[in-house]
């Protein structure tokens, strides 16, 4: 039978030991492709590209995309000057992440982002970010976690109605790793999920193909067996495979 293609959007890393420093490294973490993989998916790593028609062939090979975590995301993409807070960017990482979502948002192909991929798409579509939670909203809670990334830490209350809303409870506990978050939301989406303190933690697009995205890392918490963020994937991945054709309604 075939299965849903799921390809997660790549980060790099920069060896700075071993034999080869300064050596570049395409990878996601294993977290995301076991994800899939246990909700009934095929899990394929999109490599960082900077070439339109070689990102874009990518993405139509695929059914359906995850925009995976990583570096902070550039201010310049939304017309701002970083601040001393802003952690270390990746600009071809960067412009990599925006070509993936918008040839999917042009393709109908179902998008999830994941932390710095939630950001991407806001940005993506004209949006802006908190460069730094903490020192831009004062009396945000801790949303960088110095607890395993398995477990949860705060909670945060899902929209009715939202695509989020098919997959969680109305109030759920996350994990949280990020000090970036979205500011002003793209024309065209919805908040599907706020942190207590406002910080928003799900978007969605109001119209086309499903596009949504979420602050924290369901698939740490998935692929350590939290019923809740499996169910996440599971649902997603079954989205994807109804929207491709791969799988039928009932």
């Amino acid at each position: 039978m075939k299965k849903t293609v799921i390809g997660i959007a790549g980060n790099l890393l920069v060896m700075e030991g071993g034999m080869f420093p300064g050596l570049l490294r395409d990878y996601v973490n294993h977290d995301y492709v076991k994800s899939v993989e246990q909700a009934g998916g095929v899990p394929v790593i999109l490599t960082v590209q900077s070439d339109d028609d070689v990102v874009k062939s990518q993405v139509e090979r695929m059914d359906g995309i995850i925009l995976s975590g990583g570096y902070d995301l550039n201010s310049q993409l939304y017309g701002e000057e970083p601040m001393w807070e802003q952690g270390t960017t990746f600009p071809i990482v960067d412009e990599f992440y925006l070509k993936v979502v918008r040839f999917a948002s042009e393709s109908g192909k179902p998008v999830l982002g994941i932390c710095k991929g939630l950001q991407a798409i806001n940005v993506a579509f004209g949006g802006t970010l908190y460069q730094d939670l903490k020192s831009q909203m004062p009396g945000s809670i801790q949303h960088s976690q110095h607890t395993p990334r398995e477990y949860g830490t705060h909670h945060v209350a899902i929209e009715e109605g939202s695509f989020l809303s098919q997959c969680l409870p109305d109030q759920v506990l996350v994990n949280s790793f990020h000090h970036q978050s979205v500011k002003k939301l793209a024309e065209g989406f919805k908040v599907t999920a706020k942190a207590p303190d406002g910080v928003v933690e799900g978007i969605e697009r109001t119209e086309g193909s499903l596009i949504t995205g979420v602050q924290w890392h369901p698939e740490m918490m998935a692929a350590h067996a939290e019923e809740h963020m499996k169910n996440l994937f599971a649902r997603f991945v079954e989205k994807v495979g109804k929207e491709s054709g791969v799988l039928f309604d009932d």
